[in-house]
């Protein structure tokens, strides 16, 4: 009888304890002040942001927490004026049990840098996402010319992927020029050659054999030896030589 007894007084102290942790201590918590605001930035390898511009930004908007009462404090509204940040690409904001909100933030890696035929300049990366708001100036391959908006989600978006997943193109690639029938022409960083590229059909295979030619061909007679590669046919290598 009496362990029958203590075995209830046990399972009501535990009932007790959860009630006090998870319903009434937050809610005496929420009348305390925020003491801090603990951000965490991953997928930022190119430094595109750090934590002084969020919190600038968060204080330009009365967004941000320290000093105020937890409980005045909206989580998704922090969340929602994040994510206007086109270099946010996740955004995650939740409040803890120690009066600290915590932000943590996946970032797009720019790709390209793009000037289009309207005069608008911005980033893109290789989900095919346009990124307008980097301050910083980054060194990346460049794609100009008869680019539109509709560009971004097709031609821009797959050379972005490449790029991004071939750090020899990433390294090559100076610039990338579209004319009006959305033929590329690439203009690598070594030899003085340009190479026609033509449509972004079968992309992987025209740089691949791009990659092959550079290492059985302009390895043996020399990078100077031609002025033009056309890959246009993505299994063929027509070459243009220098006078």
């Amino acid at each position: 009888m009496l362990k029958k007894s203590f075995k209830y007084i046990l399972i009501a102290a535990i009932a007790c304890y959860l009630v006090f942790a998870f319903i009434i201590a937050p809610s005496l918590e929420d009348k305390d002040e925020c003491r801090d605001l603990v951000i965490n930035i991953s997928g930022n390898r190119l430094g595109t942001i750090n934590n002084d511009e969020i919190i600038n930004a968060l204080k330009e908007n009365n967004l941000y927490p320290k000093g105020k009462m937890m409980d005045s404090i909206s989580c998704l509204e922090i969340k929602d004026f994040i994510m206007t940040m086109s270099m946010v690409k996740e955004c995650q904001t939740y409040k803890t049990n120690n009066n600290t909100v915590k932000l943590k933030l996946v970032c797009r890696e720019p790709v390209l840098k793009v000037y289009d035929k309207s005069g608008a300049t911005y980033y893109v990366d290789s989900e095919g996402s346009r990124i307008t708001d980097i301050k910083k100036p980054l060194i990346l391959p460049v794609a100009s010319g008869e680019i539109n908006d509709k560009m971004i989600g097709r031609e821009l978006k797959a050379i972005a992927s490449v790029i991004k997943n071939d750090p020899f193109w990433m390294a090559q690639i100076e610039q990338i020029y579209f004319n009006k029938g959305k033929e590329a022409v690439i203009v690598p960083r070594i030899g003085n050659h340009i190479i026609e590229l033509g449509t972004v059909d079968k992309l992987k295979d025209k740089l691949s054999s791009i990659k092959i030619f550079y290492t059985d061909g302009l390895s043996i007679v020399g990078w100077d030896k031609y002025n033009k590669l056309n890959i246009k046919i993505s299994n063929k290598v027509i070459c243009t030589k220098n006078e």
